[in-house]
């Protein structure tokens, strides 16, 4: 195969490796998907500037560190992914000014490397987001936090050692016009299955079938539901939304551009439109993701505040029952992160916790026998605004 200078085969400078002539069409999509780009890498920016500044900063703000949020890690991690994806399709603003899409060079590397990191670690993390608040829910506590550090840093691992495996495995000539922006050539279609499909169908049904097991769990537990007051039970209702929200969000951006993937697998190559309209589309992920973060921020923090599956242990001593909770409510460290800092409502902290108490007849006695007792719940409601 004849090469240039610096050795790559000429034939890469030609279709269907480059696109040497660009229509007024792909060129309006290609400026399309920059400025969505732009967008989602200003307010992931501007989202994860500010987080990083208050966990830098909470000892001015705060009672705990903000980093001990587990919820808030993972979510942080999400939109560092985001922003990452939109770095790659921020490129395609150098595309439209060549009007052209060429040969293996500099930045059709770059763009394939951060697409591809991007997006993989996106997916995991949602996948993440899913499983942890899933084990909150059902088991009431979360990780040790040796463990969950080293469970993100295993799912960055993941996602850099699956990324690096493209020019490993593919060549260094693995990243090249895919369509309307450079990633995995065509030609490679095995390495796109292992390295990014079956991860992001994994993904995608997954994250619905373990938040169809969190449901499922909740829905048994609707008679404690009931015994809640109405704003507990409101608080529930929209925890349950913003569980659901983030895989549901990633399925709709991300299936259009993984099925037209997969329909060109078969033979069934959709058209550039197809490839502008699906990518625009998911790369509108960052700020959906920084703003739906803002809308169910309070929903999302089980760690600390414990809405679900509270539990109850009984001391008996000296012939009478006390009613113990076992965890004490305290003020999160993060529940008002975004709340009262420029990214939501200044109404000040509320919290509120309704509990069962469970008194013996003190007149029987012995306080051995359970008909006897008294059975109570009480709702306290703790409120703290800003002077």
């Amino acid at each position: 195969m004849a090469t240039d200078s610096n050795g790559i085969p000429l034939a890469y400078y030609d279709e269907p490796y480059s696109l040497l002539s660009m229509d007024t069409h792909t060129y309006n999509g290609l400026l399309v998907i920059g400025i969505l780009a732009a967008v989602s890498l200003l307010f992931t920016g501007a989202l994860l500037s500010f987080v990083t500044w208050r966990m830098l900063t909470w000892k001015s703000h705060y009672s705990a560190p903000v980093s001990r949020n587990q919820s808030i890690v993972l979510i942080y991690q999400l939109i560092l992914a985001d922003l990452i994806q939109a770095l790659g399709f921020l490129v395609s603003f150098h595309w439209a000014a060549e009007r052209q899409i060429t040969g293996p060079n500099s930045s059709c590397f770059a763009q394939g490397w951060l697409i591809q990191l991007g997006d993989v670690g996106s997916s995991f993390f949602v996948l993440a987001i899913a499983i942890h608040t899933t084990y909150q829910v059902i088991l009431s506590k979360s990780l040790s936090h040796r463990a969950f550090v080293a469970c993100v840093l295993g799912v960055w691992g993941l996602s850099v050692g699956l990324t690096s495996l493209a020019p490993i495995i593919g060549g260094r000539y693995v990243f090249m016009r895919a369509g309307v922006w450079c990633w995995i050539q065509s030609d490679k279609e095995g390495l796109r299955l292992s390295l990014h499909y079956i991860w992001i169908f994994i993904v995608e049904f997954g994250s619905i079938l373990i938040y169809a097991v969190c449901f499922f769990y909740l829905y048994r537990l609707r008679r404690r539901e009931a015994m809640m007051s109405g704003r507990n039970v409101e608080s529930l209702r929209r925890a349950r939304a913003a569980m659901l929200a983030y895989a549901i969000i990633y399925t709709l951006l991300s299936l259009p551009l993984a099925a037209g993937r997969m329909a060109s697998m078969s033979n069934n190559t959709p058209s550039d439109g197809y490839y502008l309209f699906a990518g625009g589309l998911f790369t509108c992920s960052g700020w959906v993701d920084t703003v739906l973060y803002t809308i169910t921020r309070r929903a999302l923090l089980f760690d600390e505040l414990n809405v679900y599956g509270r539990r109850t242990t009984v001391n008996t001593s000296n012939g009478s029952r006390h009613a113990k909770e076992s965890g004490f409510q305290r003020q999160s460290s993060t529940e008002s992160i975004l709340a009262n800092n420029g990214f939501g409502s200044i109404g000040g902290i509320k919290l509120e916790r309704t509990v069962k108490v469970e008194l013996a007849d003190v007149e029987s006695g012995d306080g051995s026998s359970d008909k006897n007792g008294q059975k109570y719940y009480a709702t306290a409601t703790a409120e703290v605004t800003k002077s």
